[in-house]
């Protein structure tokens, strides 16, 4: 595929010339077209409806395709949601060799979606693709040993997993590992640590750690000794500034409500100390 694109052509003229490819066969034009408007990427707005129907029209011949129509039907994000399709497509996909196939369709086995419950085949296929070098395979394998329900716990190998997950910016694997260090699962508590990930998960787009970095400035930022409460007004005007992001931008209503009350109550501790 090669794009005749310079700095001054719109997301506009890019589409139409990407169209104009597919239309000849380049089956890379309808699978960037679909990434294009699924995501919303370079300026094209987002249209997961379009995106889809992209994916749908590359009748099977490329695997990531397969992997993102199957996307598609799991989320109900831009075509009807129908489990049992998302399933054989993810399939599909991870018999062509799309290695985050793997999981994605390990994880339907597991909770018995779009068919049989096959949780030790789900695990494995999470283990293999995660030892592969998948990043949201790492970091799915990485929750079970966390959560210990469906296999052992061993929180250690979940830590390990996040880590590997996180040289390639998993932003789940990031918030993840944030809260081990903040409650001491496996590893010495430390808020410093905690604050490290939470920062990294919300700068690779995990909007709900500004919450948690809030909470973590907001708790240095003050102390009480009997009647007398102590302030570090540096910390509270960044708990300020985390709760101010969170209120506009935290997916949860409740939590975006919860961020805004917290910022009236950091002032008014900045205010009764002074």
């Amino acid at each position: 595929m090669v794009l005749s694109r310079t700095g001054s052509q719109s997301p506009d003229q890019m589409v139409v010339e990407l169209d104009q490819l597919a239309a000849e066969g380049d089956d890379s034009a309808l699978e960037l077209l679909g990434e294009l408007h699924l995501i919303g990427l370079l300026g094209v707005a987002r249209d997961p409806r379009r995106g889809c129907d992209y994916f749908a029209r590359l009748e099977g011949r490329s695997p990531i395709g397969l992997h993102n129509l199957a996307r598609c039907h799991e989320t109900g994000d831009g075509a009807a949601q129908d489990l049992a399709r998302a399933r054989a497509l993810y399939h599909a996909a991870a018999a062509g060799g799309f290695l985050q196939s793997f999981c994605a369709y390990g994880n339907m086995l597991i909770a018995g979606q779009g068919g049989e419950q096959q949780v030790e085949e789900g695990l494995r296929l999470c283990r293999m693709s995660a030892i592969a070098g998948d990043a949201n395979a790492q970091t799915d394998y990485g929750i079970q040993l966390l959560i210990g329900e469906l296999t052992e716990r061993d929180p250690v190998t979940a830590r390990f997993m996040f880590e590997q997950a996180i040289v390639q910016e998993q932003q789940n694997a990031a918030y993840l590992l944030a809260q081990i260090y903040q409650k001491g699962d496996g590893v010495e508590a430390s808020d410093e640590t905690a604050l490290k990930w939470f920062e990294k998960a919300h700068q690779w787009g995990r909007p709900d750690a500004a919450f948690r970095i809030a909470q973590i400035h907001l708790r240095r930022g003050f102390s009480q000794d009997g009647d007398k409460t102590y302030i570090r007004k540096a910390d509270l005007d960044r708990a300020i500034a985390w709760f101010e992001i969170a209120a506009t931008s935290d997916p949860d209503p409740a939590q975006r409500a919860t961020a805004r009350d917290m910022v009236e109550n950091a002032r008014t501790l900045i205010e009764a100390a002074q």
